[in-house]
């Protein structure tokens, strides 16, 4: 069954709580509106999401916008440890890329990927084949929500290239539509996609001068001629807000083959996954002992794409939670 994040569904419903009726539109999204209710689940049904969207837009025809201004209002901070991320990636591209891994998550109705071509890339977003009202404009609503996490990301006068959907009239407001992206808007294609310029810096400077410098103090003092094991480390280190990288990546960044990387480690008794652990470790330390990130944040960008796992993890590691650790050795 297709599913939509009811994170979402809820910041909707309640900004619309003053102009209708909150116990209606619940029931139309498949929640329980009853304040004894049990905690709704983490995601609904994607039907149940578009005829949300359809009821909300009967009272707008035919200026429909009301989703485009939730999409416009969306902040990095709404998708949590990712969001965080987001802003923390070096450049645009990566910060789709990240994207890549993880937008399913919020909706697995839809298929977000990124694609590469030259000087662009192109954010698609492959929707059901299915015409109706709810999908075309929850469709709007999530390109224009990555256009928003864009500028906050880059700047406001971040904009893409080009933006592009499938179906041929546009279901919201085209004039907001067209004042939000700033660009030309092409209805009938093939595919509902966004093309943005390459390089785009984003960075979330705090998080980068930490990893620089939680790097250099993770460099033993004759730094010049440094063992493979502690090169291999750094290397995963640095790319760990990236996802866990593959012992290809890092044998490709040290200038080697694969193989070469692996029977040398072999030859010292190393394994791959040990020096993984080792340098998640390390990492996750430094910003429990030095940071106010939430641990939920710390395990994504210790490449942990759940704060369970992480826990676990680090209770295998350090023989106690990363909450209790954080307590013991946090700078006051």
């Amino acid at each position: 069954m297709a599913t939509v994040s009811t994170v979402f569904v809820l910041r909707i419903i309640e900004r619309l709580s003053d102009r209708m009726d909150r116990d209606m539109l619940c029931r139309v999204a498949g929640l329980d509106p009853s304040p004894s209710a049990s905690p709704p689940p983490a995601m609904i049904n994607a039907a149940d999401y578009y005829s949300l969207l359809e009821t909300i837009a009967e009272t707008e025809t035919p200026d429909i916008r009301f989703l485009l201004g939730v999409s416009m209002s969306a902040t990095c901070s709404d998708f949590g440890a990712v969001g965080l991320a987001w802003k923390s990636a070096p450049t645009l591209r990566q910060s789709f890329l990240r994207m890549d891994r993880h937008a399913r998550a919020y909706n697995t109705a839809s298929t977000f990927k990124l694609y590469d071509k030259g000087d662009t890339f192109w954010w698609t977003h492959r929707r059901p084949d299915t015409p109706r009202l709810g999908l075309d404009l929850s469709s709007e609503g999530a390109l224009a929500t990555y256009v928003t996490l864009c500028r906050e990301a880059t700047g406001p006068n971040s904009k893409p290239g080009a933006v592009q959907f499938c179906h041929p009239e546009p279901a919201g407001s085209r004039e907001l539509l067209e004042a939000h992206f700033r660009c030309p808007i092409t209805f009938g294609a093939d595919i509902d996609a966004l093309r943005l310029d390459k390089p785009n810096l984003v960075g979330d400077e705090s998080i980068w001068k930490f990893l620089s410098a939680q790097a250099e103090g993770m460099l033993p003092a004759e730094s010049g001629d440094r063992q493979l094991d502690r090169q291999v480390v750094l290397q995963i280190a640095d790319v760990l807000t990236d996802g866990t990288p593959s012992l290809a990546q890092v044998a490709s960044d040290l200038g080697m083959s694969a193989r070469t990387l692996q029977r040398r480690l072999s030859d010292q008794g190393l394994t791959f996954q040990a020096l993984v652990d080792q340098a998640r470790r390390e990492t996750a330390e430094r910003f429990l002992a030095n940071t106010r990130y939430s641990i939920a944040e710390v395990a994504f960008l210790t490449g942990f794409s759940e704060q369970s796992a992480f826990t676990r993890a680090f209770k295998r590691w350090a023989g106690q939670t990363p909450g209790t650790y954080r307590d013991l050795t946090a700078a006051p």
